[in-house]
């Protein structure tokens, strides 16, 4: 296991040398064509390889993260991960909300996250790229599209070497693999995977812990703050199969079995408390024994095309999703080095460290399904879902020796409707609601990495889209509410009470000749009510939910080089709460972090070496340096990333 990553750097090298004896002809265009702006019809959120936009992400959208949620799709398909998605597997996804997800069956409250693997087609297509990413990262990067049996059978095989650098001086080394064989019969498509990153000798980013309205000073760019021994390892890997077949001419079937798995083998955290104004803090490290996680998961659905009209396109579609999770967590052992300056590194000897039994948590859940969509060519569309799910769940107490159980039933929900006023223009309403995962609890509670029992989420929303020439504009409101999890008065993170996440979004994509412009907003107010906040343990926002966030893209395409294209990317992040609690001295007002301003420059390029399509990218990311914070739980911040360069090329032979 330790040599995984000195072998695959050693094969990225020797296949880049032997790249263009592989093929005479010229390929079709992979890695070299990607580009996220160019590819996204809103602002929503695109990521297409390493090149990502959009207001949302798979971890931020709407104020809540569809993928703690368990909203993942593997190309539509339900699927529960445990370990990220490589981009060996991955080679793009897409935030669904809104009208955006009209046509998706059984859309979630939180957001969709819309994950498309790659795949292989009747040409051989191999690619390669390089990226030097920040500070003194690198990525490399070897991805082969193989035919072996035109029409019916190829393979998709991807490897990578990474060295990622954090700004506050860890180093995350890892290596990743990816295989992927396509059969194609009689219309039918099976594609099983396997995908499995290694990550080895890594750092654990150090926790900057507050109290009250406390604001720690800044740590010195690359100065890593916590043990050189504390070095973790971890291995992720995703396994699964996915199917799409036609049965008769009208009824065609979907579907997907995945088995997703986390093993921390060695796992260390590192938290630095301030407890006053200044550069002194506590300095304690957590040691994690061998911990498992795991999930099977999966989805089948039937979709029955019904009638003949070509004007009225309309389907039922009827389903079963199911998932298995098995969570170990606890069993840690501690160590509190006490108080040091965070401008002098913190050496100390290596502890033996004696861990205790692990919890273990295990969650069963399963919903059928039941759809309807329909579009009326002219006159619009709608799309109605009922789930009836089963939820179960038990977790067992090492410490006691006890166990606990929760079970839910519910009947579950989706309705939208989009109407078309005019050439191009609908207005759409929306409402759903859902079972949803709350994530993990963060690494400074009692009960950290435990996972949190499952939510009932409901939302609302509205809005229009037009469509105008090559421009596409959405503007909606929603408001979702769903319980909200915080520390209690014993630092144990649970539900203290509810939230309501109200909300005004706006996505405009234009294509200006030349000038291609990606903007995206979302204003939010939102606000948190029940037990807690009555007695005084949380205020009235949710942390780290900032009022407004902004994004925009611009490209042009100049003729400089036969098609150099600048990029200017303005990135705004709003005022918002640094800690759930109310401050005694800030009147019971909660604590507020700046707002946070970033601008990046950079230059594109597509030409052609010989016959190979190639692709070159720089970035200088916060070029006026500007210093902030991101919250990560109440109280809990890294320092946002500094100035820093982002080279990278890719090739397609």
């Amino acid at each position: 296991m330790a040599n995984v990553m000195k072998y695959i750097r050693r094969a990225i090298t020797c296949s880049a040398a032997m790249a263009p004896l592989l093929l005479p002809d010229a390929a079709l265009a992979q890695r070299a064509s990607e580009n996220a702006v160019a590819n996204s019809e809103d602002a929503f959120g695109t990521t297409v390889g390493t090149d990502a936009t959009g207001i949302y992400n798979e971890n931020d959208t709407r104020g809540l993260s569809p993928l703690k949620a368990g909203n993942a799709r593997v190309d539509g398909i339900y699927f529960d991960p445990v370990a990220n998605l490589s981009g060996r597997l991955r080679q793009s996804y897409g935030i669904r909300v809104g009208i955006a997800a009209n046509d998706y069956p059984f859309p979630a409250p939180t957001g969709i996250v819309d994950n498309h693997l790659r795949t292989v087609g009747d040409r051989f297509i191999g690619s390669i790229a390089l990226t030097k990413t920040q500070y003194s990262g690198y990525l490399q990067e070897l991805d082969f599209q193989i035919p072996l049996i035109k029409d019916h059978l190829g393979l998709q095989f991807g490897i990578g070497s990474a060295r990622t650098v954090t700004g506050d001086g860890g180093v995350i080394p890892s290596a990743a693999i990816n295989i992927k064989p396509v059969l194609r019969i009689g219309g039918a498509e099976i594609s099983p995977f396997y995908a499995a990153t290694l990550l080895q000798n890594i750092h654990g980013r150090p926790l900057f812990i507050t109290t009250g309205a406390l604001i720690p000073p800044q740590p010195d760019l690359g100065l890593y703050l916590g043990q050189e021994w504390a070095k973790g390892e971890l291995w992720m890997s995703n396994t699964g199969v996915t199917v799409r077949a036609p049965i008769t001419s009208r009824l065609a079937l979907r579907g997907g079995f995945f088995h997703s798995r986390n093993s921390r083998r060695h796992n260390y955290t590192e938290l630095i408390s301030f407890s006053a104004p200044g550069s002194v803090a506590r300095h304690r490290l957590i040691s994690d024994p061998e911990q498992e996680i795991h999930s099977y998961s999966g989805e089948a659905q039937l979709a029955l095309k019904l009638g003949d009209d070509k004007r009225l396109n309309h389907r039922v579609i009827a389903g079963y999703r199911a998932r298995d999770r098995y969570t170990e967590s606890g069993g840690s052992d501690s160590r509190d080095f006490g108080n040091f300056d965070i401008y002098t590194p913190d050496a100390e000897i290596e502890p033996s460290f004696t861990y205790t039994a692990v919890n273990v948590g295990r969650v069963k859940q399963s919903s059928w399904l039941l759809g309807y969509q329909a579009r009326l060519a002219g006159l619009g569309q709608v799309n109605f879902g009922l789930q009836r799910a089963r939820y179960r769940a038990s977790y067992f107490d090492a410490r006691t020796g006890l166990f606990s159980f929760s079970r839910d039933d519910a009947w579950l929900y989706n309705a939208s409707l989009a109407l078309e006023i005019a050439e191009g223009l609908e207005v759409f309403a929306g409402t759903q609601k859902g079972l949803e995962d709350s994530g993990a609890a963060p690494d400074n509670a009692i009960n950290r990495n435990e996972q949190l029992p499952t939510t009932r989420s409901t939302q609302y929303e509205g809005g229009l889209r037009w469509n105008f020439g090559k421009h596409h504009l959405v503007i909606s409101g929603f408001q979702i509410t769903r319980p909200y999890f915080s520390f209690d008065a014993t630092n144990r993170y649970t539900a203290v009470g509810d939230a309501r996440y109200r909300g005004a979004e706006f996505s405009f994509a234009g294509h200006f000749d030349r000038l291609k412009v990606l903007a995206g907003a979302v204003a939010m107010k939102p606000e948190v009510s029940g037990p807690g906040r009555n007695a005084g343990l949380v205020g009235q926002r949710p942390a780290g939910t900032p009022t407004l966030y902004a994004r925009t893209d611009l490209q042009y395409r100049t003729d400089i080089l036969g098609g150099l294209t600048p990029t200017i990317t303005f990135i705004y992040t709003g005022r918002r709460a640094l800690g759930s609690s109310p401050v005694a001295s800030l009147g019971g007002k909660q604590a507020m972090l700046d707002s946070f301003v970033s601008l990046d420059l950079g230059l594109r390029h597509q030409f052609k070496i010989g016959q190979f399509p190639v692709s070159a990218r720089a970035q200088m990311q916060n070029i006026f340096n500007n210093q902030g914070w991101k919250v990560i739980a109440s109280n809990t911040l890294q320092a946002e990333e500094h100035r820093r360069l982002t080279l990278y090329l890719a090739a397609d032979f």
